[in-house]
């Protein structure tokens, strides 16, 4: 296995549990969450290996961890006609959290990118001081704080719509 697939791999796995012990708690299954883990971590492995392109390996893993869940809960409760746990029957929860742990994750990205002294700038006009007061704790010139906190958030915000 190379290396990028293992580190891949153990990114994804701590989230994958979270969601499969969720689920076997809230439907009061019996068994390991493990076995679900270890079942999708195969799948994305065995997906890699025959050359599939996954665009977000985070949303493949969460939909595929739910679809097991589902599958081994329909295994378990054959002729009943109970719901399914709330959480995970809300598709729109699910990708409104995965839409916004990815607009997240761009984020830090853009923000690691920027120089030190651009973030400190930033940090400190989000956290409500005016331009006047940023000058006067940078001993930059108010001018020079606008304009690079302007030229911060343009570059910001071509991290969500590169062309």
């Amino acid at each position: 296995m190379d290396k990028a697939l293992e580190i891949e791999l153990a990114e994804i796995r701590p989230k994958v549990l979270a969601l499969a012990l969720k689920f076997f708690r809230s439907s009061h299954l019996d068994g390991d969450p493990e076995d679900v883990v270890q079942d999708v971590l195969l799948r994305l492995w065995m997906a890699r290996r025959d050359g599939a392109r996954i665009r977000s390996v985070e949303a493949w893993a969460v939909t595929t961890t739910k679809n097991s869940c589902i599958s081994l809960w329909r295994k378990k409760r054959p002729g009943r006609s109970e719901a399914f746990p709330e959480w995970l029957s809300d598709d729109q929860d699910a990708s409104a959290s995965l839409e916004l742990s990815e607009t997240e994750r761009i984020a830090e990205s853009a923000l690691r990118r920027l120089p030190a002294g651009t973030r400190r700038l930033l940090q400190l006009r989000a956290t409500g001081l005016s331009l006047d007061e940023i000058a006067a704790i940078t001993g930059r010139t108010k001018g020079g704080v606008k304009s690079s906190i302007s030229a911060a958030r343009q570059e910001f915000m071509k991290s969500f719509n590169p062309k």
